[in-house]
């Protein structure tokens, strides 16, 4: 059975790293793991760097409501038991944060299984997500913006002295989105692979300022004429179902829009009759008339445009959970990109 290609993707030279198909490309095969450990290495602090590593399965069994595995972007384990989680966030979603924690937690109690369940010196969990879409979760956790970097690091800590008992659940994220530094203005390491990151899919060569071993491992292994033919035939299918899974969130958004400006206005027409006729009747017939159905038809169309945006919204939502049910999506995905109840998803 034949598939569509995108003409601009197949013309670009190298994946776009920071979608989930460009991803497990690069990262997800093993004979990339020497860029993986560059990519641990300099997100990780500075006391916790990693020499070896070996790659996990990337599901977590039966830890969704409804008992189904939940599949992770990458997960891989340190020469000292270390486990590491690597995930990818290219859109906004409801709870992200908390969904992190579930993950990081069940991954850590897994440590467990294959011992002795009483002892808990457990080997200790890092989650990685790199953001790349507009994350409103994180935002406003420091007054002045401009010092706040593109990392922010979670875990358990002392509340007035900040001290870390152990180490056990350590949850990291990367803001690529908010990188917005010119390649020229790079100064350290860390800028420099937010810059790759951010823009790979873009870039047609090996930049000069970027010419050292880490990153010209980095390119060759991101460089789509020379991914394998199972690879490559993977990513190009996953980029055809990311692209059609963002415009059915892009047509909901917009129809939502158009139908709640459509509705606004019908909603501003009749309150600004309402509206008119009382104060024609306390002016005058005549002047009343005029003058208080355009004041009233004012105060009418913006009633009316909010709460017809709240219905077009909320019709918007319904619309793209039958579009992502009809495609076959699991429940639980639609309910975490929707916000609807699984009971409601279930009835559509």
């Amino acid at each position: 059975m034949g598939y569509y290609v995108d003409i601009e993707q197949t013309a670009r030279r190298y994946v776009d790293i920071l979608t989930d198909a460009g991803f497990k490309a690069v990262f997800g095969d093993q004979r990339n793991k020497d860029v993986l450990i560059d990519l641990l290495n300099i997100i990780l602090p500075y006391d916790r760097k990693v020499k070896d590593i070996s790659y996990m399965t990337t599901e977590l069994p039966q830890f969704s409501p409804s008992r189904k595995n939940v599949r992770l972007d990458l997960r891989c384990m340190g020469e000292d038991g270390t486990v590491f989680i690597v995930e990818v966030q290219c859109y906004r979603q409801s709870n992200f944060f908390k969904r992190c924690v579930l993950y990081a937690a069940k991954a850590y109690d897994s440590g467990s299984v294959s011992g002795d369940r009483q002892k808990y010196d457990l080997p200790p969990v890092y989650f990685i997500g790199l953001l790349a879409g507009d994350m409103q979760e994180f935002q406003g956790g420091q007054d002045d913006e401009a010092d706040k970097g593109p990392v922010l690091e979670y875990t358990f800590r002392e509340k007035i002295s900040h001290a870390v008992p152990d180490e056990t659940i350590m949850i990291i994220f990367v803001e690529i989105n908010r990188f917005r530094k010119e390649l020229n203005e790079c100064a350290t390491l860390f800028d420099k692979w937010c810059y790759s990151l951010k823009h790979m899919g873009t870039l047609n060569s090996l930049p000069e300022e970027l010419r050292i071993q880490a990153f010209e491992r980095l390119f060759a292994a991101c460089e789509i004429a020379k991914l394998s033919p199972e690879v490559k035939l993977a990513y190009e299918k996953d980029m055809i179902t990311e692209r059609d899974y963002y415009n059915i969130i892009e047509t909901a958004r917009e129809e939502g829009l158009a139908a709640g400006i459509e509705e606004g206005m019908k909603q501003g027409k009749k309150e600004g009759m309402k509206e008119g006729m009382k104060e024609g009747m306390k002016e005058g017939m005549e002047k009343g008339m005029k003058e208080g159905i355009e004041a009233g038809r004012a105060e009418g169309m913006a009633a009316g445009m909010k709460e017809g945006l709240e219905t077009g919204r909320r019709e918007a939502i319904v619309d793209m959970a039958k579009k992502m049910k009809m495609q076959g999506l699991e429940i639980e995905v639609i309910c975490e990109t929707t916000g609807l109840a699984k009971e409601e998803i279930a009835s559509l």
